[in-house]
This record gives structure tokens, C-alpha cells and sequence, in this order.
């Protein structure tokens, strides 16, 4: 069973005049004992998803689950 777990999640910013999709439907899962790296370009989502697994912020679609 993972650990963590994203489904299909989607972070979405509405600034009224720009819509950012900073994720589009990302799943991820992690099991117990398994190491993770995050690795990508700066504005990828790097930090959207490290935020929503540390709940400091909800996905605007999907769901996360922490065990």
C-alpha cells in the first residue's frame, strides 16, 4: 500500500486576467522504503506538489492521500 499517493491532481492559480495550470492531472504513488526525487525545470511544479503532499495547500481537481 503507498504511503503517498496523488490522483489525478490538478493545481490551478485564477490571477482574473491569467489562468496557470501549474499541474495537470499528475499521479504519482509511493510506497514505504522507496526514495523519491523530484527533479524538473524551475516552474514545472516542483513545489506545487511538495506542497500538496505536506498539506499546505488542496488540489483544485483530485485527490491526495497520505498514510
Amino acid at each position: 500500500m503507498a504511503l503517498i499517493e496523488l490522483s489525478n491532481v490538478s493545481k490551478i492559480y485564477d490571477t482574473g486576467s491569467v489562468t496557470v495550470r501549474a499541474l495537470d492531472k499528475v499521479t504519482l504513488s509511493i510506497e514505504e522504503g522507496e526514495m523519491v526525487v523530484i527533479l524538473g525545470p524551475s516552474g514545472c511544479g516542483k513545489t506545487t506538489v511538495l506542497n500538496l503532499i505536506e498539506a499546505l495547500d488542496t488540489p483544485s481537481e483530485g485527490d491526495v492521500y497520505l498514510i
